[in-house]
């Protein structure tokens, strides 16, 4: 019995033994795995994580295409972006090669509109026109009366001079649809000998007065070789509406390829300061609205 005792005791310390150095090894195989665990998280003190570059938003201010960039610490993966052109781009990360962000190309205008002003040349109103075009950097088209520019053609000087597109409008304003061929030819041969005489070039358009055609018209213009140019926007300016109600009538009806109808003599007393005054806000309305203000043969649909 007594041996057996001993056998037990020697047998019980040994099982404590293995007991401690089995608590030891689960300790130090515990903190080998926290110390791994951290170094494979952190490295060394001077390593950084990975981070992505991602887009910061601000607000844009007007006529500004500057875009921010900050880098923050994320897990998340790279955002996927889409830009105005319809194309994606995937936010770099640090490591890899910075690329620059894709931009859009603006579109060129396709929305055109014409201006176009009737019965000039004169010394007054003309000369206030010119000068509104002038400062805002606008083409536009001048439908000139042959009887007028003979007396001004100082002014028509200016209006071809400044890059302005010129049109026939008959020798004295004549309702040309009551008229022979051979009047109506008389008219438009005269107006073109005296435009020729003063600048060098013939006019390259021809506008009926008061939109009235004929059959004879049609032969007449046709056989010159030139278009027959009318109107789609009348604000009835010469009828000495005013200026607001002018430019109610253009934003009400003009859309591309507008061909607007104004006036640079005559009007109800002699008068136009109505279109001097609507003009400068009429340019700037149809800007607003995305319009291209140009000359008549330079309309896509008139080429």
């Amino acid at each position: 019995m007594c041996r057996w005792r001993k056998v037990i005791a020697m047998l019980a310390r040994f099982l404590a033994e293995r007991k401690q150095h089995w608590m030891l090894g689960i300790g130090l195989c515990g903190m080998l795995s926290l110390t791994f665990t951290y170094y494979s998280l952190t490295g060394t003190g001077n390593s950084t994580l990975i981070s992505f570059k991602e887009p910061h938003k601000e607000p844009v201010s007007a006529g500004s295409s500057h875009i921010n960039a900050s880098t923050s610490m994320s897990a998340e993966p790279p955002s996927l972006e889409v830009n105005h052109s319809g194309s994606a781009s995937v936010a770099q990360t640090e490591l890899g090669p910075k690329l620059e962000p894709l931009r859009s190309t603006p579109p060129m205008a396709s929305k055109q509109v014409a201006l176009t002003f009737d019965d000039g040349p004169d010394n007054k109103y003309t000369p206030q026109i010119l000068d509104i075009l002038k400062q805002n950097d606008v083409k536009a088209t001048f439908f000139v009366v042959g009887n007028q520019a003979s007396k001004h053609p100082d002014v028509l000087k200016r209006i071809h001079d400044e890059g302005h597109a010129i049109g026939n409008h008959s020798w004295d304003h004549a309702n040309l649809s009551k008229l022979s061929a051979s009047q109506i030819e008389k008219e438009l041969k005269e107006t073109d000998q005296l435009v020729l005489r003063t600048i060098g070039v013939t006019p390259d358009l021809v506008r009926a007065p008061y939109g009235a055609i004929s059959a004879s018209v049609k032969e007449e213009v046709s056989r010159s070789g030139r278009p027959l140019i009318g109107w789609n926007v009348d604000p009835q300016d010469w009828a000495g509406t005013s200026a607001e109600d002018m430019m109610q009538n253009i934003q009400s009806h003009v859309k591309a390829d507008s061909i607007i109808l104004l006036h640079s003599f005559g009007g109800r007393h002699g008068k136009l300061d109505n279109t001097v005054k609507a003009l400068p806000a009429i340019i700037a309305y149809l800007r607003g609205e995305g319009f291209q203000l140009v000359t008549v043969p330079d309309m896509k649909h008139i080429r």
